[in-house]
């Protein structure tokens, strides 16, 4: 039997999406189980992933002059609260939800014994060493890297997944943590056919790919 479902549980949902649940944690092994029964942590996973990219993709648009301003008198107007700090794991599902859109990327072992598929270094990076996998977890694909370079101020690297007959689809912009580890949630079912890549990016990512990628996985 899973463990009981609250809103702690939601939390450690919002963690995995951001990437920002390190293996070595007891919740790795909390959430693994409860996802296997959840259908609601399930859907809520699927929403942070798919708001992570859609945030992702939107933050490299101007906002309209209109709504900026609207929005930053508002914020001026509030009183200044002080908010403690916390792991993510016990910040309140709202907040954690935020949080996960912000956090930067962990390295995760996997977490279940679902297809997986190898992340290979292409030719437009000579002497590549990263190395990575795709693993299908409960209908997401969670994209892990090891060997990572750190990038130049500025920019991120992006996943995409490209289905067959299809442009590539813009998924979240991460950096890696100090260690080269890097890892993403992306909404999406492995379909066969498709691609997984990685490019290196403008920091918050693009709508569509500026680089060659460097890390391309077939799902054959």
């Amino acid at each position: 039997m899973s463990p009981q479902h609250d809103d702690a549980m939601l939390d450690l949902v919002a963690a995995f999406a951001a990437g920002a649940l390190p293996a070595g944690e007891d919740e790795c092994a909390t959430l693994q189980a409860h996802l296997e029964e959840c259908d609601t942590c399930r859907r809520e996973l699927r929403r942070y992933a798919t708001a992570a990219a859609a945030v992702g993709v939107s933050a490299t648009q101007a906002a309209p002059a209109a709504l900026r301003e609207r929005v930053l008198s508002r914020l001026a107007a509030r009183p200044q609260l002080r908010i403690r700090q916390r792991r993510v794991w016990q910040i309140p599902a709202a907040v954690a939800a935020a949080v996960a859109l912000a956090a930067g990327a962990w390295w995760l072992h996997a977490m279940t014994a679902g297809p997986s598929w190898t992340l290979a270094c292409t030719q437009a990076v000579p002497a590549c060493q990263v190395r990575g996998t795709v693993k299908a977890i409960h209908g997401f694909l969670r994209v892990e890297m090891e060997g990572l370079p750190a990038l130049p101020a500025g920019k991120q690297y992006q996943a995409w997944i490209i289905l067959p007959g299809k442009q590539p689809t813009p998924e979240p912009a991460f950096s890696p943590d100090a260690r080269g580890h890097g890892a993403v949630v992306m909404a999406a079912s492995p379909v066969k056919g498709a691609v997984v890549a990685i490019t290196i990016e403008k920091a918050g990512g693009s709508p569509i790919p500026t680089s060659k990628p460097i890390l391309v996985a077939h799902m054959e």
